[in-house]
């Protein structure tokens, strides 16, 4: 008769999960409920990579060549968190900012972000972050008090001492550099950002601090050139940004 056992510390996706048996067999047949199966002698660890309701199958042949009738154990593998860090931010250099991590019945969880340093509490769901100078990548990780399972994302903060707008771009749709933006505009929500060809059309305006030009003007890629920007942060202090930015290709 073909038994076994299935032991773990935490029955999660990716999780080392444990299968051992004291039948004795000289051949060894699994069907681990997920659509794989295989002939691995036990003990063995199996990992499980997606969350659901399984039923292991275990047939074993003896020295003799006497085949046993399958032996099924039922395993139920846990979801993981779905844990979300939030938006990547821009910060003023000296300045905080709340990290907007976000999931589910937060109350349900326990939480730890790393590094701890630079946070209010790295302990929470949403801690305020007041980084150095350099950009810096916040890793939270959610634990269901549970079942123990946790998952894990990122966010990146940078901090901007000044604005910096690049002179040029090549929107080819290489995936590379295919768009103009502003890094740090998000911290002026109020801003107009404008765009003119050498004849002083108005191509391009968006408003906001997040902004994507891929380079066309009613649909139409522009041809390759210096085009001239303008933009109004519309702060306290009323800056006005004006330079040139070139089209690549």
């Amino acid at each position: 008769m073909a038994t076994f056992n299935i032991t773990a510390d935490t029955l999660c996706p990716n999780q080392p999960i444990r299968f051992s048996s004291t039948t004795a067999a000289s051949s060894w047949s699994w069907d681990f409920g997920n659509g794989n199966s295989g002939l691995q002698i036990p003990p063995f660890v199996y990992r499980y990579a997606n969350a659901g309701s399984y039923d292991v199958s275990l047939t074993v042949i003896d020295a003799n060549g006497c085949g046993s009738a399958p032996h099924t154990e039922h395993i139920d593998i846990l979801a993981a968190p779905s844990i979300s860090a939030g938006p990547d931010k821009f910060v003023s250099v000296g300045s905080s900012v709340t990290l907007e991590a976000s999931i589910g019945n937060p109350a349900n969880y326990t939480y730890q972000w790393a590094p701890a340093s630079y946070l209010s509490d790295p302990t929470v769901l949403n801690p305020t972050a007041t980084p150095g100078n350099d950009p810096i990548v916040f890793i939270i990780t959610a634990t269901d008090k549970t079942s123990f399972c946790s998952a894990s994302d990122a966010v990146i903060i940078t901090p901007v001492s000044k604005l910096f707008v690049p002179t040029g771009f090549t929107p080819n749709s290489d995936g590379k550099n295919d768009y103009w933006t502003v890094p740090g505009l998000a911290l002026y929500p109020e801003a107009v950002t404008t765009v003119y060809n050498r004849w002083g059309e108005k191509i391009f305006r968006a408003t906001g601090g997040n902004i994507r030009w891929n380079g066309t003007h009613k649909g139409v890629l522009q041809p390759a050139g210096v085009y001239v920007y303008r933009v109004d942060l519309n702060n306290t202090e009323k800056q006005i940004l004006k330079g040139t930015v070139t089209i690549i290709y």
